[in-house]
């Protein structure tokens, strides 16, 4: 795309040389010559603007290389007009635009930017090179497709402010819609993974830096300070309902030192098409409803992670509340990419029924042929006198009088997945019990 850039930008060349119409077709030979011969400039008509300022093309086609952009109707400004820098261009507008190239196929019915600077690249290696940036850009009816990871996307409106390198851009796409195909973990279905949301606003990430990830496959360094990101009416979706939210707020502090994010999820709802959600059906859910707030900080010096909060509250299922402090390599938020073998250094979970555990009493007792009453007594009967197995044992048999509090604090780190694991002991084996250094606090 940036190589697109540089051709539009050196169509308006020509006009600082030549105002007057007598002298526009010799101007466009000299554009033309100036292109290089891996490079093509056709139109249909050119008239020039007002004062000269601009030109007017029909049935624009800028093809160099593999890239090649069209255009029903183009007016670009003429560059270098504040300062006398080339390389800077006021304003570019587009209607029927389209640019393709072998990995991206991009639509919009109008397309204009403002304060466009070119990118140029460094003629010996003592030269520095010059970045694309874009002041402000705004794209009606968008659509792109992205061959190397067969996703198409389309959106009513999109507006970028402050596009450049390690820069702070704002993002805002309205009636977004994305299809692609669906990673291993998002079912059984599989196939195409449908997003729609309603509005998605990015604010402070640089955007550059991660389009260059994307393109070049780099890792994305993000930059220090606060970014943003609010989701409204989000829809996920493969042959059936995977994720739907209401309204999603992500905010991220980041320094040298550490990132602290703040996350809230209203309205969330997830079926069992979602990772590691194929029990629901087991305890008669259809899907889970609900809301989610996480609070975390990440030392990038220590590689830590510190859980402040984690709370999933389910009216039909129960709430959770988790804090601890975790050793976790990366800036991945705790949502975005979880590991079962991330180490725990110590945790603190709270749980208070609102009918789950009675449902799956029930999904147990009758995989072993016995009743929720006779369960409960095998339970017990069979807990060696331990106080945490006689602590979890009584929430079970009234876990909607009282939260269930456990604490964890291992005389050393033990992977996320062990530690689940040993909790499904139910604080029976001692010796798992010292490993995980479990401790149940009752009211």
């Amino acid at each position: 795309m940036a190589g697109g850039a540089a051709i539009l930008g050196s169509v308006g060349w020509f006009a600082t040389r030549h105002a007057e119409h007598v002298m526009l077709e010799t101007s466009i030979d000299h554009f033309r010559q100036a292109l290089g011969p891996d490079a093509t400039f056709t139109f249909a008509t050119a008239k020039p603007g007002i004062l000269g300022r601009s030109v007017n093309f029909t049935n624009l086609t800028l093809r160099q290389g593999p890239e090649t952009i069209t255009a029903d109707r183009a007016e670009l400004e003429r560059p270098g007009q504040n300062g006398g820098d080339i390389t800077q261009i006021g304003r570019l507008s587009f209607h029927g635009f389209q640019l393709t190239d072998p990995t991206i196929s991009l639509q919009s019915d109008q397309l204009d930017i403002e304060d466009l600077t070119l990118p140029v690249r460094a003629d010996s290696p003592g030269d520095a090179a010059q970045p694309l940036g874009i002041g402000h850009a705004h794209a009606v009816r968008l659509r792109a497709f992205v061959s190397p990871v067969q996703t198409d996307m389309a959106a009513s409106d999109v507006t970028l402010d402050n596009f450049g390198e390690g820069l702070a851009s704002r993002l805002e796409a309205h009636d977004l819609a994305l299809n692609t195909d669906s990673p291993p973990d998002m079912g059984a279905d599989g196939g195409q993974r449908h997003l729609h949301a309603l509005d998605i606003n990015v604010d402070g990430m640089d955007l550059s830096g991660f389009y260059t990830s994307l393109s070049t496959g780099a890792p994305y360094l993000p930059r220090p300070g606060v970014h943003d990101i609010t989701v409204t009416n989000l829809d996920v979706a493969t042959t059936a309902p995977v994720v739907r939210a209401a309204r999603i707020l992500a905010h991220t502090n980041r320094t040298d030192s550490k990132e602290q994010d703040v996350i809230s999820i209203r309205g969330l709802e997830l079926w069992p098409d979602a990772p590691n959600l194929g029990w629901l059906p087991t305890l008669g859910y259809t899907h889970f409803a609900g809301g989610l707030v996480l609070n975390e900080t990440r030392d990038l010096q220590t590689n830590t992670l510190h859980v402040e909060e984690l709370a999933l509250d389910a009216p039909d299922m129960g709430r959770l509340h988790l804090n601890g402090t975790f050793i976790r390599p990366g800036s991945a938020p705790l949502l975005s990419a979880p590991r079962p073998d991330m180490p725990v250094i110590a945790m603190d979970l709270s749980y208070l029924d609102h009918g789950m555990v009675p449902r799956a009493l029930q999904a147990i007792a009758e995989a072993r042929g016995m009743s929720p009453g006779m369960l409960l007594n095998t339970l017990a009967t069979q807990q060696p006198s331990t106080p945490e197995g006689r602590a979890i044992v009584a929430f079970l048999a009234h876990p909607g009088q009282k939260p269930l509090h456990l604490v964890l604090q291992p005389p050393q780190p033990q992977p996320l997945a062990a530690v689940l694991t040993g909790l499904a002991t139910l604080g029976a084996i001692p010796q798992i019990n010292q490993q995980m250094g479990l401790h149940v606090k009752t009211p």
